[in-house]
């Protein structure tokens, strides 16, 4: 896969389904998480 195939991808993606935003706003449930839930969450849709 071509890295600017991959840039327009995820540009798409962030721009129509507003991944940012959706991230941003999950709750993580455990109390001492040494990682963001953001930080996850971007690790796994790769």
């Amino acid at each position: 896969m071509n890295k600017s195939y991959l840039k327009q991808m995820l540009t798409y993606f962030s721009k129509v389904y507003h991944l940012g935003e959706k991230i941003n706003t999950l709750n993580k449930k455990r109390v001492k998480s040494p990682f963001e839930i953001s930080t996850i969450t971007f690790v796994v849709l790769f």
